[in-house]
């Protein structure tokens, strides 16, 4: 489906993909679903140590943002990554991290100031 939005509108929906991107536990997620190609809700629990409840609502922001698939194969849902294009973006942001690594970590800006700060879902 194709959307026509104005500048601002495209502003923020952009703003909202790379929002979901943003948090660290997503970013484990899908670290973990390109390594492993598909994996199930309990084998991303044990995988990533985060309880149930609190992994779902991570999934179901990367589910409404249309960056994971879910299917279901009898009792269990099997999650992967919808588009290769995400992967390669997990990659570009690697690289970009490698060369600007310095200036990332001094930023404060846009860095939590704890770990609790990571645990709740944006």
């Amino acid at each position: 489906m194709f959307f026509t939005t104005s500048q601002t509108q495209h502003e923020d929906l952009l703003a909202s993909f790379w929002q979901a991107l943003s948090h660290p536990i997503r970013l484990r997620i899908l670290e973990s679903l390109r390594e492993e190609g598909s994996l199930n809700v309990g084998e991303l629990v044990k995988r990533l140590d985060i309880g149930q409840g609190h992994l779902s609502n991570h999934l179901a922001c990367l589910k409404s943002c249309g960056l994971v698939q879910a299917q279901s194969q009898g009792r269990f849902v099997y999650y992967r990554i919808s588009d290769e294009r995400v992967i390669t973006l997990l990659d570009l942001g690697s690289a970009v991290l490698q060369d600007h690594i310095a200036g990332v970590a001094s930023c404060s800006v846009v860095r939590p100031k704890n770990r609790s700060e990571q645990n709740t879902p944006s």
